[in-house]
């Protein structure tokens, strides 16, 4: 199901695929949004469903990847 994100009251985009990361402690996702809200930085407002109440909570752009660790060698 994807999911509407905002900037202000207008509708700018679209999370299609989102998840908890344990690795970053944070809530990620995949999401389309209006070339003018997609540079890396960018705040915007995320719908969330919480016990059957609609919410808003703080997006920010990313590129990806989300996480790139340091290669290690044995």
């Amino acid at each position: 199901v994807a999911v509407p994100l905002y900037a202000g009251k207008k509708q700018v985009g679209q999370a299609t695929s989102s998840t908890f990361s344990p690795l970053l402690k944070k809530f990620i996702a995949l999401a389309t949004v209006e070339q003018k809200y997609a540079n890396p930085g960018t705040v915007l407002d995320y719908e969330i469903t919480v016990e059957f109440t609609r919410r808003r909570a703080e997006a920010v752009v990313v590129k990806l990847p989300f996480f790139n660790p340091e290669r290690k060698r044995a």
